[in-house]
């Protein structure tokens, strides 16, 4: 089961590295100098997201419809978590950002069959609230490391099942 969550989690971060999770900040070089800046997403960045968000969603509730419960012992079920608690962090990091949200919203219905203008704000809620009962920077940090506890877990799976039972029939 750890090699299973290790390899699980190995495959989330590459797959949240190459979907522009990591880039939030820039680098600038002056002569001898290196200064490091953080630069605010753009709607395109949190529409990216949104999209990267929408088909985890979808993914994961395909597999849900067909076994009744989310399986978090499939690899790419896992992946499909941390592909989404890192999109919600970055909705509840930018909340404040209206273009952010609007954004992140299209991309959801963009890149989804289940998500549409009807539901993709009560979506993007249910993602922002993922964020505030879950501690997810130790989340993450415990997934990569293969460490995370079954209830840290669970308190996502559950929340990722109440956000799919928001989805339209």
């Amino acid at each position: 089961m750890n090699k299973t969550i290790i390899l699980a989690s190995a495959a989330a971060a590459l797959m949240l590295a190459s979907c522009g999770f990591m880039k939030n900040s820039t680098t600038n070089t002056q002569s001898t100098t290196t200064a490091t800046t953080t630069v605010a997403p753009t709607a395109n960045d949190a529409a990216m997201m949104g999209k990267n968000a929408g088909m985890a969603l979808d993914n994961l509730a395909a597999q849900y419809k067909a076994d009744g419960k989310l399986d978090m012992t499939n690899i790419m079920n896992i992946a499909n978590m941390l592909n989404l608690v890192g999109a919600a962090q970055q909705i509840y990091t930018n909340k404040s950002s209206s273009e952010y949200r609007t954004g992140f919203i299209k991309g959801l219905i963009a890149n989804s069959i289940n998500i549409d203008e009807i539901n993709a704000e009560t979506v993007t809620e249910g993602l922002t609230e993922l964020v505030e009962n879950t501690q997810v920077d130790k989340l993450q940090s415990a997934m990569q490391k293969g460490q995370a506890t079954a209830t840290e877990v669970q308190n996502v799976a559950t929340s990722v099942t109440n956000i799919i039972s928001m989805f339209k029939k």
